[in-house]
């Protein structure tokens, strides 16, 4: 059931997020709220590691739901934007490389934030931010909530649109890998390569370079697209022959949108699996 007490429209829901990057539930609360909306395939998709995916798999194993190891992986095409990765083997030694790189570099961008928001006359404990992630991959929306709890900024679009977001006062690039290396890298470890919200990023001239580098499939339903948009970017999908494909984006309970609420169905999926190397 949704927030209305709707059961999930979509039996495929190929993007999610758990504790273990900027997500507010465990993986394996994940998957149960995923089970009882009537979810049937699941991709955890945490920010740039795979950390999540064996205590989701144990979960998804109990209830009965196909897990799918998934990843999202910051990268670089003109600017910044996401690509997601399905079906990857988690013991790949290149990806796993990455991912450890990545983790470091976001403890060390945390730091950097704390220095700016120094200058700004704005106190930020760095070390408090990196506890308080946990075991996951820390990102902005943890500092974020640091500098509401102290009084720093009414809520988090607030914090964004003065401090943290991108060419604000705060603003500290994340690392990020270029999009073919991405792509590549989710090819090697056995994956497909799909663009994540391309309606965010507004990346529709660049769709033919990324599909020319490798690009497997294309994120047309999710959160931040409004029906006209997934249309256009299905009918991208087509023309640059790229297999579309949909998600929550889900990362906590109380927003307008569960997990399931965007979504494919199982010839989507099957499309998307048949692009695997």
């Amino acid at each position: 059931m949704d927030n209305a007490g709707r059961p999930a429209a979509h039996p495929v829901d190929l993007h999610c997020h758990s504790t273990f990057s900027d997500g507010e539930l465990a993986p394996a609360a994940l998957v149960a709220r995923a089970a009882a909306r009537g979810v049937e395939v699941l991709a955890l998709t945490d920010h740039d590691t795979l950390d999540g995916l064996p205590d989701a798999h144990a979960a998804a194993d109990a209830v009965g739901l196909r897990l799918i190891d998934g990843i999202e992986i910051s990268a670089w095409h003109r600017r910044e934007i996401h690509v997601l990765g399905y079906f990857v083997d988690l013991d790949d030694a290149a990806l796993r490389t990455v991912t450890a790189r990545q983790r470091t570099a976001r403890v060390d961008r945390v730091y950097a934030i704390a220095d700016k928001l120094a200058t700004l006359g704005i106190h930020l404990d760095a070390d408090a931010v990196l506890a308080d992630a946990g075991p996951g991959n820390v990102g902005r929306p943890h500092i974020a909530a640091a500098l509401i709890a102290a009084g720093h900024a009414r809520d988090k679009d607030d914090v964004f649109d003065r401090l943290l977001g991108s060419g604000k006062p705060a603003y500290v690039p994340a690392a990020r890998l270029p999009a073919a290396d991405a792509i590549a890298l989710i090819h090697a470890a056995g994956g497909v390569a799909v663009l994540a919200h391309p309606g965010v990023e507004k990346m529709d001239h660049a769709l033919g370079e990324l599909a020319a580098a490798g690009l497997d499939g294309l994120e047309c339903a999710h959160p931040a697209h409004d029906p006209g948009t997934a249309a256009r970017y299905r009918a991208l999908a087509e023309t640059h022959g790229l297999v579309p494909t949909g998600g929550s984006d889900f990362h906590h309970p109380y927003g307008i949108y569960d997990l399931g609420s965007f979504g494919t169905d199982a010839p989507g999926l099957a499309a998307l699996e048949a692009r695997r190397p």
